[in-house]
């Protein structure tokens, strides 16, 4: 193992909260071992700021679920892959078809067409800065790295499958934690991504790690020369995985980490 990709989001820890005493030290002698720690998440740079700090990981950082690389330290764009503006107008005629929530994200910003409970809870958890606009589809939308889309977790497979069939095959359409849908480029995944970060570091492909729980990172979890899972992933990772390893709630993550460097 030289290269690292880390999932945030329910696979190093549990929304809302901070990375545990034994996963820093886990991510620390991970570093020592001369392996490069990288995360990759479906949040901007500043949502993922707190879970960067309290690492110390500051390598480049796979955001936006791939549609970003940037500079883990100073936010420099080192790759981008935005959505086209017609593509956005499109992934919010299909949540007003079915009758849910959809934001976009301008850099850092929330951008959403009025507030209800999850923008609150969301905006409020990450703590993130947010525009409310009625009338968001005729903002510029040149530079929109993804859609989220919130939907009843017990309703998602059904959804899923329906808002599927609505858009376009050039659009992805993955799920990044229970509830939570991201609309985005099928060419922008965290699995290009972490093959462009590992070129860039040249790391062959046998010599890089993903760890990650959705279907977000499932490209991700396939590319890599190692692909693990937590056990609290959605089935289709499992059964893509090379390596299932303990839960998010149980430091998985750390107790893989200890058993590779012990």
């Amino acid at each position: 193992m030289k290269l690292l990709a880390l999932d945030i989001d329910d696979t190093l820890v549990v929304t809302g909260k901070l990375p545990s005493e034994r996963l820093k030290k886990a991510i620390r002698l991970t570093e020592a071992n001369g392996v490069t720690v990288v995360l990759a998440t479906g949040r901007g740079f500043f949502g993922s700021r707190r879970i960067r700090e309290s690492l110390a990981v500051y390598g480049p950082l796979i955001h936006y679920g791939g549609a970003m690389v940037s500079d883990g330290r100073t936010g420099e764009h080192l790759f981008v892959n935005f959505l086209r503006p017609e593509d956005v107008v499109t992934a919010f005629s299909v949540a007003d078809t079915f009758g849910i929530h959809a934001q976009i994200y301008e850099e850092d910003t929330v951008v959403f067409r009025k507030e209800n409970a999850f923008t609150k809870q969301y905006t409020g958890i990450l703590n993130l800065p947010y525009i409310v606009d009625p009338q968001l589809i005729y903002r510029p939308l040149d530079n929109i790295p993804k859609v989220l889309y919130a939907v009843d977790p017990a309703k998602e497979a059904e959804l899923y499958r329906e808002i599927r069939a609505l858009l376009p095959k050039h659009l992805s359409v993955l799920c990044s934690k229970p509830g939570f849908i991201e609309i985005g480029s099928v060419s922008s995944t965290k699995g290009s991504a972490l093959k462009k970060v590992a070129a860039m570091l040249n790391i062959p492909r046998e010599e890089v790690t993903a760890i990650g729980d959705n279907t977000l990172d499932l490209d991700m979890i396939e590319w890599a020369g190692t692909g693990v899972c937590v056990a609290n992933a959605n089935p289709q990772v499992k059964e893509k995985a090379d390596l299932i390893i303990g839960s998010c709630e149980n430091d998985g993550v750390a107790e893989y980490l200890e058993s590779v460097f012990a």
